[in-house]
């Protein structure tokens, strides 16, 4: 019976305790508002008390007429008169402690028990692992000096964790779940950055595989820039273009040239044996200045003409293409040459010596097989322009007298047309 009687007078002190007295918590530099419950004073209130402790505050007193405020809560601290409330602003960790508050020199049984904190500061995870790493201790950190009593609590990935404790242990079956602590105390909380992959990160044998496709491919574009390169500077103007066309396909890809009659040429043949069915190298002799103009025989070609390519050599001269309306001129010849999309028809003004040597034209992607081999010479070169006959057939008097003028050669299958302002046409058929 001594002993219940005990037991029961410990409860009702602990319920006492906690009615006459009110425990609070602030933030450093926060604002304290009191308000004594003054309903226990029956007479009419003439002065007010706060004491910190055992130290004055604020202090009223109506017989005096004034109010004092003490110390160190001086500037940042108000009493009202009629409520008795204190506010003291400003809040530092000096201020902590009792509380208590007296109406006409009466001290009222309740108290308040103030303590100022700080904020608590933002955590970080760290780890620690067993030798084998199979298991891993995480720590919540955080300087918590000053800011205590503070509390712990964990998240794995979206799911709170039961554990409220600065650490935090897991396991390597929980790899890639990502974890959050949170440092919590009466006036304010912070979470950490998620740390994930605690036992380091996966092994992927698809990383490997994309490492090497990129690798791959940033080899095969080195290669082909090197070609491309190699190519460009061994054929200083547009044959790089043919590079491309012949190793790389797509809309550039070169269609071997077939025969007239859709057949692939046979291999072997002469220039003579070309030359009788309309094939092979014609031989053209021009003036320096004149201009050169080569209509080639597109009855061959049976589709209707979508593109026009003109070679000089290895190098371009004119390009048509329709799908992208566009006409190129390259090179040497901008500014002196034209190209007709209909016909395929090119002239060139204003002929150079470098302008010498063998022209072919492409439709539609086809290498047409009959090609012209042009020789372009001074006005007084004897083999071409003294009236003697140029390499292919013999000119008679008349065509000597012509040749000596200046004028423009228009090559149409096997005709040649002289052109010096008299209108004259003749045929030559052994050009």
């Amino acid at each position: 019976m001594p002993k219940l009687t005990l037991i029961g007078l410990c409860f009702w002190l602990y319920v006492a305790q906690k009615l006459v007295s009110g425990d609070l918590y602030l933030k450093v530099g926060g604002e304290l508002v009191l308000k004594p419950d003054k309903s226990t004073v029956t007479d009419p209130i003439t002065s007010i008390l706060w004491k910190h402790g055992k130290n004055k505050v604020a202090e009223w007193d109506k017989d005096f007429g004034g109010l004092d405020i003490y110390a160190a809560f001086k500037e940042r601290t108000t009493l009202d008169q009629t409520s008795g409330e204190l506010r003291i602003r400003g809040l530092k960790k000096t201020d902590s402690g009792v509380y208590s508050v007296e109406f006409n020199s009466k001290l009222l049984h309740k108290t308040y028990t103030l303590s100022v904190i700080k904020a608590v500061p933002k955590p970080t995870i760290t780890s620690s692992c067993n030798p084998d790493k199979t298991s891993c201790t995480l720590t919540c950190e955080g300087d918590t000096t000053d800011a205590e009593p503070v509390t712990y609590s964990w998240e794995e990935g979206e799911r709170v964790s039961k554990v409220l404790d600065k650490e935090l242990s897991v396991s390597k079956s929980t790899n890639g779940i990502k974890y959050t602590c949170k440092l919590s105390n009466a006036v304010s909380s912070n979470v950490s950055e998620p740390v994930g992959e605690v036992f380091g990160p996966e092994r992927s044998s698809i990383g490997a595989v994309v490492t090497l496709v990129v690798v791959a491919i940033v080899a095969f574009a080195v290669i082909i820039g090197f070609l491309v390169w190699k190519k460009k500077t061994e054929y200083p103007q547009d044959t790089w273009i043919d590079f491309l066309r012949m190793y790389c396909g797509g809309i550039y890809g070169r269609i071997c040239a077939k025969g007239t009659d859709g057949v692939q040429p046979e291999q072997g043949k002469s220039n003579a044996d070309k030359a009788e069915k309309g094939q092979g190298d014609e031989d053209l002799y021009l003036k320096v200045g004149g201009e050169l103009v080569l209509t080639p025989d597109k009855s061959t070609v049976p589709d209707s003409i979508t593109s026009v390519l003109w070679k000089h050599e290895k190098s371009y001269v004119a390009e048509w293409e329709n799908e992208f309306d566009r006409l190129t001129i390259y090179g040497v010849f901008k500014g002196r040459t034209t190209l007709n999309q209909t016909t395929g028809e090119l002239r060139i003004s204003g002929l150079k010596k470098t302008d010498s040597g063998v022209y072919s034209v492409e439709f539609n992607r086809k290498l047409l097989d009959k090609t012209y081999k042009i020789s372009v010479s001074r006005g007084d070169d004897e083999t071409t322009m003294n009236g003697s006959a140029a390499p292919g057939g013999d000119l008679d008097a008349t065509e000597k007298g012509e040749a000596n003028g200046e004028g423009s050669v228009l090559l149409k299958e096997d005709t040649v047309k002289y052109d010096n302002g008299k209108g004259e046409t003749e045929e030559n058929s052994t050009l």
